[in-house]
Parts: structure tokens; sequence; C-alpha cells
């Protein structure tokens, strides 16, 4: 089954990593899929307000979340970094591109995309919907209050508050599928989603569907020597890549290793 679809890329320039990642990988992967693919294409978003320079020669590429009105959405004690700007530009550009797409694939800069596994795999999957690598099961109200995001004075004084919502399962936010009408219906419900709480567990408080997808991501940690990681990456059937706190040095050096000869082309 051929299914267009949406890779939409949680994208900052505040770290020269996130520079790296958005200079040299994305950079290339846009290229390609945008000259060889005509069933996928990759979305940077950007929060309100942030400069595009950094994303200037991506054209329609980037999706700027055009006016986040942060007072409505978490009150001043309970912002922090990402929150609710991670969502808020997720849930801004699921509203741009709905209609336009059989499913959509939210990840962010620290991710790649095994292009060709990742392009059977949404074509020969007979169903998508909610799904991911990491799955937290039955264990999202559990995971909040291990945070300690439960209590007293904290952003959920109580449980019972999250009783209107059906899901208690997220998926982790490096690498998540919504079908069009799980995007359609994160849109229509935005005034019901929790923005005050990180992105994923938000989303995975909206619905009460899900899937763990067995082998669909391969993670590589800092401590690999770099010839190792490109052995993985050229052997691996994986369609998301996580490259899992990479120092900017790390990144670099892996590029210089893979750029000549892409492994997802």
């Amino acid at each position: 089954m051929s299914r267009r679809t949406a890779v939409l890329v949680i994208a900052a320039d505040h770290q020269p990593v996130y520079r790296h990642y958005i200079e040299s990988y994305w950079t290339d992967l846009i290229q390609h899929t945008n000259a060889a693919c005509p069933d996928l294409d990759v979305f940077l978003l950007i929060e309100s307000g942030m400069s595009r320079e950094a994303f200037a020669h991506l054209g329609d590429n980037v999706i700027q979340d055009p006016d986040t009105n942060y007072r409505s959405l978490v009150p001043q004690r309970h912002r922090r970094p990402g929150v609710p700007g991670i969502l808020s530009k997720t849930v801004h550009a699921l509203d741009v591109l709905g209609g336009d797409y059989d499913a959509f694939f939210r990840t962010n800069l620290s991710s790649m995309i095994n292009v060709t596994p990742f392009q059977q795999f949404v074509h020969n999957k007979d169903e998508i919907g909610y799904s991911g690598a990491w799955v937290w099961d039955d264990a999202l109200r559990s995971d909040l209050v291990a945070q300690n995001w439960v209590g007293a004075g904290r952003i959920i004084e109580d449980l019972s508050e999250l009783d209107r919502h059906l899901g208690n399962t997220f998926v982790s936010g490096s690498g998540f599928f919504l079908n069009p009408t799980e995007a359609a219906s994160l849109v229509a419900r935005r005034r019901e989603i929790r923005w005050d709480i990180a992105d994923d567990v938000s989303v995975g408080l909206m619905f009460d569907r899900h899937e763990q997808l067995a082998d669909f991501s391969l993670v590589l940690s800092p401590s690999i020597a770099i010839d190792e990681m490109v052995s993985r990456l050229r052997a691996t059937s994986a369609s998301h890549i996580r490259l899992q706190h990479f120092p900017v040095e790390t990144a670099k050096a892996l590029w210089r290793k893979i750029q000549r000869d892409p492994f997802w082309n």
C-alpha cells in the first residue's frame, strides 16, 4: 500500500550539535527526499519567534509555529524548555498538513531516517496508528508519579485531573507515528491537551490504542567506536536511527565517515 508520509522533526539551533545536524544530515536528507522520494516529505518544525536564518536554505521544508500563546497554554511557573513549545509546533504542523498525508512520523534532530526500510515499512504495513519503538505500556500515570510531577504544588495536583483522558500509555517522542485520523483528532481536541507536561506523555493521554514496533529503531551511543557505528548503519534494517546524547565532536566524526556514501540513499 502506497502511503504519502510526512516526517516531522522537532528542530532548534541553540546548541552546536543541533546546528550540525541541520547543516549536515537533515539538509542532505531533505535534498534527497525532495529529488527522489515523491511519497516522503521531511519538515523541520520551529517555534514562534525563532530566527529562520539557520533554516533559510530549506525553504518549504520548514514549518514555523506562527503565534503560540504560551500564557494561555501553560502558567509561567510550569513552563520549561520545550514545554509547551515542542507540542505546540507539532500540533500546528499536523493542522497545516492535515489532509495531505497518509501517515505522520514525529521525531527529533538527533535521529536519522533509513529511507529504504522506512518506506518499505510504511508501504507494507496493513495499518498505521499511534506507535513507535519505545513504549511505556499502561505506565503513563505511574511514570508521572515517579518523575515527581504529581502532588500538592506540582504540575498535576492529583491524578484525578487526568480522568477525562483515556490513554495510559505513551510512545517515546524520539519517534512515533500517527495516522491522519489520529492527527486530526489531536488537532480538533487541542483544548483538552495537557500542554504543561512532556509532549510525548501528553500525546499518550489522548489515545487509548497503541502499538510497539519491534526492530523499528536502532540506538547508537557515543561510547561506540565510529567505525563500528558505520558498520552497524550499513548493516541495519532498522527504519529509524537514534543518536543518543551525542556530543557535537562525535556527531561530526560520524558524519565525515558517511557523508560521501550516505546509508539512506
